[in-house]
């Protein structure tokens, strides 16, 4: 297929200086592209066409190779399965699509007795070359009249806005500021268009780069350049999109592409152009990187298997920011929420959302107390006692009515709550760390006020169970979290040894089990929170408490200590807690039966937990491996990008964890070894990772 590019002809190379728009390129250098896209898929030439014409600076995809062109290697890809050309476009490549997952519901399906077939979605096929054979192209059975397809584009645009409306920023403004980051994916899509002519029908096919992932972000950054799909399927006039009149339309897009590519670029860099408004507009997006998928490892099927990206993504969403880093993002939310209708000031949401320091600051005032003053503000801020406030945090927040409210999100708020508590502490600690600790009507029922001091509700707490409850809940479990006492339970297999008389495993217990333990011994309790206290305004460690809660000198409180000190208990009902037991109290274990059970369980650990750990994960690799083979695929076939890395990122933990450990042999033979010298990048790893 030949080219004509109505006035574009002996343009020069793509200027990728100041001006962000690369212009046409040169014809032959687009048609050697085609030609290549072509060979290497079966595509027929046309249609290879589509995809070559949007490339900016097509040589730079090409190698020679005898007398030919062929694409270069670092082009291609493969996304589960299926072979994808990446390439640097036009930022006006590529349209959504009626047929994304997250829309289809907005039509009318052809199974129902009631259903509108103007509103049905043409039935999709692979398309068939000349000579019978499948290309990677998407067409429909059967031609579409015009009149239908019209109303098609208007309810996905319609379907389209309101699944956008979700996200909560206009996407538009958003790539307008800062671009496109995310790499849209998209396929050829021959669309056969039925038109009426002359008392009859004609069939006019319009290759078209529909989404198949990315149809919101195609669509906004269309709409930066006064295009929609609409407009691409029924004629595009690129001169009145730059605001010169000319009579000019075409739905060819080697014909309209070239046009506009020049256009742009002269008017972005020309004050008095016309379109000098919407070249500036659409700046950030002048080219984009869009993937393509030209291919399969079978094309049998090809129209429903390309839109498995996009089902796999509405199945199971990839994998977003941490927890940690959610929770605190929702939390600054509505801080802002409260700052924007004037309840807070300004200082005080930055001071809380942790980008300021304290306002209320006094010189010389203890690092507890300073803030003590911030968490109590922040549970406060959450579960307000005002109905109105309650209300106003339900609706930022996307809460149902309070009768509908559960387990998830209670949990939602205190880990909100936790993660940005942690920014004044001396760690970050998994959110999770309250998890359970409050009642499921909490949300219609608790409230917290924020006038009383730590010192005053641990002195109440002598003498009233409620309110070492409430210390424990606000205070407490974050002051053990900060010297890592006590940690979110991940139940890994670190923390189920095989020795259960072990007093220095890694006792696996939910967060309940750790505020009942507390409970169950108040003195001890309170001394500990005291100890605590002071540790953190010396910046030292804590020291180990007795059970009358008297600090023991010359002791570090630590998680496996806690776990002796504070055993994890049944409680189960006994109609009478003041009757004697069978199981009387023995004193804490020495310094020196502490330190033969750490040796013990190192030992284990080196000498079986961890060889057995790879061995099995070793043997399920190659359980994968022969499964793959059978099932004559790849093993990994169906894992996204995203969480490939994640296994890579899993490894390298482990592999520097290994020379920490190697290290930490030659360390622990010396006297005086600092254990946090002893830091496990894994831990760190599972930590970012948590997620809902």
């Amino acid at each position: 297929m030949s080219v004509t590019v109505e006035d574009s002809q002996g343009i020069d190379e793509p200027n990728l200086g100041d001006n962000p728009f690369p212009g046409a390129d040169k014809p032959d250098w687009t048609e050697r592209l085609a030609k290549a896209i072509s060979a290497r898929t079966g595509m027929p030439i046309e249609h290879a066409w589509s995809i070559a014409v949007y490339v900016v600076r097509p040589k730079d995809y090409l190698r020679r190779h005898g007398t030919e062109y062929v694409l270069v290697d670092s082009a291609i890809s493969e996304d589960d399965g299926l072979v994808v050309f990446t390439a640097q476009m036009h930022g006006f490549a590529g349209t959504a699509g009626e047929y994304n997952e997250r829309i289809r519901t907005s039509f009318d399906s052809p199974l129902s007795a009631t259903a509108d077939p103007n509103y049905v979605l043409p039935r999709l096929i692979t398309f068939f070359t000349p000579n019978g054979e499948r290309a990677p192209v998407l067409t429909t059975a059967d031609p579409v009249d015009m009149d239908r397809q019209a109303l098609l584009f208007e309810r996905m645009e319609t379907a389209l806005t309101e699944a956008d409306g979700e996200r909560g920023y206009r996407l538009r403004d958003d790539i307008a500021i800062f671009g496109q980051k995310e790499t849209t994916l998209h396929a050829v899509f021959l669309r056969q268009i039925a038109e009426p002519q002359d008392g009859g029908t004609t069939v006019r096919a319009v290759p078209d780069l529909t989404a198949i992932k990315g149809a919101n972000r195609s669509r906004a950054r269309l709409d930066l350049f006064g295009l929609k799909a609409y407009d691409i399927v029924f004629g595009i006039n690129p001169y009145r999109l730059m605001g010169i009149e000319r009579d000019y339309k075409t739905a060819d897009p080697t014909k309209w592409v070239p046009v506009f590519a020049k256009l742009l670029k002269e008017a972005y860099s020309n004050p008095d152009h016309p379109g000098h408004q919407r070249a500036q507009e659409a700046a950030n997006v002048a080219t984009v990187e869009v993937g393509v998928i030209i291919g399969a490892g079978s094309l049998e099927g090809f129209h429903a298997r390309v839109f498995d990206p996009n089902r796999v993504d509405h199945r199971r969403p990839p994998l977003d920011y941490a927890l940690s880093e959610k929770a605190a993002s929702d939390l600054r939310a509505v801080l802002r929420m409260l700052n924007t209708e004037g309840l807070i000031t300004e200082a005080d949401r930055a001071w809380l959302s942790g980008e300021s320091r304290d306002p209320h600051e006094t010189p010389g005032e203890p690092i507890v107390d300073r803030r003590d003053r911030r968490d109590r503000a922040l549970f406060a801020i959450m579960f307000p006692s005002d109905d109105v406030d309650r209300l106003r945090l339900r609706r930022t927040l996307g809460e149902p009515a309070p009768s509908q409210t559960g387990r998830r999100h209670v949990d939602a708020r205190t880990r909100m709550i936790s993660a940005v508590i942690s920014d004044s502490y001396i760690h970050h600690w998994n959110p999770r760390v309250l998890d359970g600790v409050m009642n499921t009507s909490a949300i219609k029922t608790e409230s917290f006020s924020s006038t009383e001091t730590w010192r005053e509700l641990l002195t109440a707490a002598e003498d009233d169970l409620e309110a070492l409850k409430r210390f424990v809940l606000t205070r407490g479990m974050h002051w053990l979290a900060e010297h890592k006492i006590v940690e979110a339970d991940r139940g890994s297999v670190g923390a189920q040894t095989e020795d259960p008389e072990s007093e220095t495993r890694r006792i696996r217990r939910t967060q309940t089990s750790i505020r009942d333990a507390l409970l169950l011994a108040p003195a001890r309790t309170i001394g500990l929170m005291r100890e605590l206290a002071r540790a953190a305004n010396a910046q030292e460690r804590p020291r180990q408490v007795d059970i009358d809660g008297v600090p023991v000198d010359d002791t570090e409180a630590s998680k496996a200590w806690f776990d002796t000190a504070f055993p994890k208990t049944s409680r189960r009902k006994t109609g009478d807690d003041t009757k004697p037991t069978d199981n009387p109290q023995t004193p804490p274990p020495t310094p020196g039966q502490l330190l033969l059970e750490a040796r013990i369980a190192l030992g284990e650990a080196l000498l079986k937990v961890l060889p057995q750990a790879h061995v099995t994960t070793l043997g399920l690799a190659r359980a994968a491996a022969e499964a793959a083979e059978k099932a004559d695929t790849t093993a990994l076939q169906e894992e996204m990008t995203d969480q490939l890395k994640l296994y890579n990122e899993a490894l390298a933990a482990m592999k520097k964890d290994q020379k920490t450990l190697a290290a930490a042999l030659s360390v622990l033979q010396q006297p005086g070894a600092d254990p946090s010298d002893f830091e496990s990048a894994s831990d760190e790893f599972l930590t970012r990772q948590v997620d809902e």
